[in-house]
């Protein structure tokens, strides 16, 4: 397995269509996973853009995502975002490959597993 980490993405790319998710409902009792969600494509910088735009309105902000490389042939170090950058980090053994990890500012939310069925 390889995977190319770029320092840092300049260009400015579309997101693609809406996210497409499964959250929790909102007060359901905590669980392993807060959702699922099913990227269109193994580019992670545009599922980055589409998981942000869908999920910074309803959970604030979004900083720091950390996915396991095993899915994703090129790992963006940072992704710029409507006004702010969110960090990438990637774990190959700590983080299961089939989990994408969002972090946000609120403190009173802890990090959101979600379960990637990745194409």
């Amino acid at each position: 397995m390889t995977a190319t980490i770029e320092p840092t993405i300049i260009k400015e790319r579309l997101p693609s269509a809406s996210a497409r998710l499964s959250l929790a409902p909102t007060g359901s009792v905590p669980a392993l996973l807060d959702g699922a969600c099913w990227p269109r494509s193994r580019d992670l910088l545009r599922e980055i853009l589409t998981l942000t735009n869908a999920l910074d309105a309803c959970w604030g902000r979004i900083t720091h995502v950390t996915v396991n490389p095993a899915h994703w042939p090129v790992i963006p170090r940072k992704v710029p975002v409507a006004g702010h950058t969110v960090h990438v980090g990637w774990f190959a053994d700590e983080q299961d490959p089939n989990k994408v990890i969002l972090l946000g500012r609120r403190p009173s939310h802890p990090p959101t597993h979600l379960m990637q069925v990745v194409p």
